[in-house]
């Protein structure tokens, strides 16, 4: 798997940005994109993000004793940071954005797809283990020395 060392780089990168802040606020803009829908998409809403795991290629935005905001990037998904969020909901149409998360510093992140396959996924669960990919997986191998 030669995406793996960017998917645990992203984990890492959104454990610095994430824990312990809220999530006041969360978009979709292609229904495509969700997976599960209880508990519902808005459960994380009001949550603050207590850790980031990687299972696999999976990304797993662990709230404060609610659900868990489970997403898998796919081939064409991307994850894109933004200090700040821009004023307004997001426009739907024919461009990549699937999905909008806003902190309360104004800063969050979107879910953007490119191309025609639509296998972005994200998934709103009491336990990572409810993801059938997740469920699937085996043990991590170790680091390499």
């Amino acid at each position: 798997m030669p995406e793996l060392p960017e998917v645990e780089a992203l984990k890492d990168f959104l454990t610095d940005h994430l824990v312990g802040h809220e999530v006041v606020r969360v978009l979709p803009v292609a229904i495509s994109v969700l997976k599960t829908y209880d508990p519902p998409l808005a459960a994380v809403e009001g949550r603050e993000i207590a850790a980031v795991h990687r299972y696999g290629k999976f990304l797993d935005c662990e709230t404060d004793g609610g659900p868990h905001f489970v997403t898998h990037l796919a081939r064409a998904g991307w994850l894109h940071w933004k200090d700040r969020l821009p004023d307004g909901p997001p426009r739907p149409g024919k461009g990549p954005l699937a999905l909008r998360v806003a902190l309360e510093t104004g800063a969050g992140f979107d879910l953007t797809e490119a191309g025609t396959q639509k296998r972005l996924a994200v998934y709103v669960v009491r336990d990572p283990q409810e993801v059938p990919g997740v469920a699937r997986l085996g043990p991590d191998p170790p680091p390499v020395p």
